[in-house]
């Protein structure tokens, strides 16, 4: 049965009070089968792209700070402090039970979800919006949108932002009502509040999402009471304990490492054509919105979802580096808003003073538009399986170390192998960027500009080549031509030397693994 066919019989049990209606067990039951197998498919279907980059890389991070290494020290780290604390649980977890911590971070992640699913119901619910027998239908649709097809952004750190702040928006839509029989309680304003503030400690910039939102609700209501409201200052009140934790915890992220931020990182750009495509893809899913209710007041729940992703749009351009992680919340919030238009289509309302019914897109339409949606998030960055086998077969539990400035080079090969991954960088970003920025300012003839970025470049250099004849790791990742940074590291900083120590032991595609010449692969223990 198609998804609108579904609403389609809700609406009918709900226009029809003579019509026979399913028990209310028997739909609570069926809406959690539902559940369960999408998690099941959700679980095989993401064996497509294993462990992500990003994550795998986190969990080294947690890795190595459980075993007393100190972040941005021994172990760096671009992002704020939040982003490897949120994997800290699972990690934790999972050395305390013997288990791979891959294994209970996609727990965690689903987990994530589904906490966002079932507070954001219950608040709608609590509520009484008349929508809510139809909401609950399409609850498998939303939970598809953030199980299935987040493809090679799951467990993402904005993925699961997402996930926990659906609370709320849903929050948000209940205070925006004229006509809601009751306040929301401070219990749920604040459990709201912290879900919420999840996001933001992510990445603080998408405070843009709470406030415009914040903003709908407060033109609803015509008051300013609104962005005053109780989880607002849960929120603000969680991101100043957390200034204050990282000031405290980790002073060298805002001493040494946000400089760096602001001056490499944030000068950064993407293809213009893959930023168009995500602003295409949005706008389609944003005109389906508005062909679903063309005229008059737009449905709450519809409003603060659309109202969020459009802000969301703000930081995806601003940062411009156009990777699919940074494209989902302002993608999946819009499929939200249309979903949440679909659990209107048969509820009569009153325009100009002609009764007249809502208009709803084709779902063959809307599904071209989630899918044109997601599409970027499909390919995978899984490393090739005889690679994996072939370097297993050579090393146990070998050092690994990286001469690349893409992420995707050693994560997740490093710990697929069974490595322990020694540089302190998880890729080369510092020096690749420095060094373009150098070659750029010397053709522009900014002779103070060179001198810094070349200083930036050479002390980069200078550390990582120290790092490799201290440590002298088993293997070394890269790729074959790699750009000019490395190039530069072969060339000018003693990297041929270091290379003169190794072998290739695997090329595929543009991978390329060196193995050390005097490695001897060790005996594995005895198995138990």
């Amino acid at each position: 049965m198609s998804m609108s066919e579904q609403v389609g019989m809700t609406d009918a049990r709900q226009d029809h009070a003579g019509a026979s209606v399913l028990p209310a067990r028997a739909l609570y039951a069926g809406s959690v089968a539902t559940f369960a197998i999408l998690l099941a498919i959700a679980v095989l279907w993401q064996v497509r792209w294993g462990t992500i980059p990003d994550t795998s890389w986190l969990i080294i991070v947690c890795e190595r700070m459980l075993s007393g290494e100190r972040l941005y020290t021994q172990v760096h780290e671009v992002n704020p402090p939040f982003s490897v604390w949120l994997y800290l649980p699972p990690v934790a977890a999972a050395r305390i039970l013997g288990m791979a911590p891959e294994i209970l971070v996609q727990a965690w992640t689903y987990l994530a979800a589904l906490i966002g699913i079932w507070f954001s119901g219950a608040i709608v619910k609590r509520a009484g919006f008349l929508e809510k027998a139809a909401l609950f239908t399409l609850g498998p649709a939303f939970f598809a949108v953030l199980v299935i097809f987040p493809g090679n952004v799951f467990s993402e750190r904005e993925h699961l932002g997402v996930a926990l702040f659906l609370p709320l928006l849903a929050l948000h839509a209940w205070r925006a009502r004229k006509d809601a029989e009751a306040e929301p309680g401070l219990g749920i304003a604040a459990l709201a509040g912290l879900c919420g503030s999840i996001l933001l400690l992510i990445k603080p910039y998408y405070a843009v999402m709470v406030l415009a939102s914040a903003l709908l609700v407060a033109a609803r209501r015509r008051s300013l009471k609104p962005i005053f409201a109780p989880e607002h200052w849960v929120i603000g009140g969680i991101c100043v304990a957390y200034l204050a934790a990282v000031i405290l915890i980790h002073p060298e992220f805002l001493r040494d490492v946000y400089p760096l931020l602001v001056d490499l990182y944030a000068k950064g750009g993407a293809s213009a054509h893959v930023m168009t495509y995500y602003g295409c893809a949005w706008f389609f899913l944003a005109y389906l919105a508005l062909w679903a209710w063309p005229v008059g007041r737009f449905p709450e729940l519809a409003a603060v979802a659309l109202a969020a992703s459009a802000a969301a749009l703000l930081p995806l351009f601003y940062q411009a580096k156009g990777w699919p992680y940074h494209a989902y919340p302002a993608l999946s919030l819009a499929v939200a808003a249309n979903l949440c238009l679909l659990a209107l289509p048969r509820m009569k309302r009153r325009s100009a003073g002609l009764l007249s019914y809502l208009a709803v897109p084709p779902p063959s339409l809307l599904s071209l538009a989630i899918m044109v949606a997601f599409v970027l998030n499909w390919p995978t960055q899984r490393p090739n399986s005889a690679v994996v086998a072939t370097i297993r077969a050579a090393t146990f539990e070998p050092t690994v170390a990286i001469i690349t400035p893409d992420l995707d080079t050693a994560h997740p090969l490093s710990r697929m192998i069974g490595g322990r991954f020694v540089s302190a960088e998880a890729l080369d970003w510092v020096g690749q960027v420095a060094a373009a920025r150098y070659q750029q300012t010397v053709l522009d003839g900014d002779t103070i500009g060179a001198a810094h970025y070349q200083a930036i470049m050479t002390r980069y250099a200078e550390g990582k080549r120290q790092e490799f004849e201290r440590l002298r790791p088993d293997l070394i990742i890269t790729k074959i031509d790699d750009g000019p940074w490395t190039r530069q590291l072969v060339g000018r900083f003693g990297f041929d030397r270091i290379l003169a120590g190794y072998r290739v032991l695997v090329e595929w595609g543009r991978l390329r693994v060196y193995l050390r010449n005097d490695y001897v692969r060790p005996d594995p223990p005895p198995a138990g």
